[in-house]
């Protein structure tokens, strides 16, 4: 996942979920004002009292976590729950949530616009397995990482917009400006982002920022 947590999801999920956190569980038990919750695409299971010692607690709040985000079709079922022999912490794993992304953004336009491959699933694959093509410039395929972030649709800062490397462009010689302007364009066009991004180089390359994915 890039070194990002992309716990959050789309559609009516994303009120479940507080700074990257999904609130599944209570201390003591209970069905409202969670305080226990499962953290990040790793599934670490968070704010599980200490107290009693050895009583069960961690595994207790863990499977009900569970059991909640599989009837809410958060995740899908096969995920257990384990503790950690290096650093003692409970996690909920693995968590499947591919199927919550399969029919996110509009759908491809031609071979050069859209997912690429054609069925990939964003955010898949450790962020890295579906691309988002934009166009054709001077003969080379552009394209950029599909991993939408459903924090940031209603962003109100800039700073917490998207921002994501535009592949295929020059980045010292060549016209990478008009190339990323073209992908941005290409993208917004199609329907797959929001206006207002801005194009921008970098020592790491050639970088879409400030947008927005258009939530379908």
């Amino acid at each position: 996942w890039l070194g990002k947590c992309q716990m959050c999801m789309p559609g009516r999920h994303v009120s479940k979920f507080r700074n990257d956190e999904c609130m599944c569980a209570k201390n003591g038990g209970g069905n409202d004002n969670f305080d226990v919750s499962v953290r990040g695409r790793n599934g670490l299971v968070d704010g599980v009292s200490l107290f009693p010692l050895f009583g069960g607690q961690f595994f207790d709040r863990c499977n009900e976590c569970r059991r909640r985000m599989e009837a809410d079709g958060v995740i899908m079922s096969g995920s257990s729950c384990s503790r950690s022999y290096t650093n003692g912490k409970m996690y909920l794993s693995p968590l499947n949530m591919d199927h919550l992304w399969k029919d996110f953004g509009p759908p491809n336009i031609s071979h050069t616009i859209g997912r690429y491959p054609a069925d990939c699933i964003p955010n898949s694959g450790g962020g890295s397995a579906c691309k988002l093509r934009c166009g054709i410039h001077n003969g080379r395929q552009m394209h950029i990482d599909y991993n939408p972030n459903p924090n940031t649709p209603n962003a109100q800062s800039m700073s917490n917009r998207e921002k994501s490397q535009v592949m295929g462009l020059p980045l010292f010689f060549g016209d990478w400006r008009n190339g990323c302007l073209a992908c941005g364009s290409t993208l917004e066009t199609a329907g797959f982002i929001e206006s207002g991004w801005e194009c921008t180089r970098r020592m790491n390359g050639i970088i879409l920022e400030k947008f927005q994915y258009r939530m379908q």
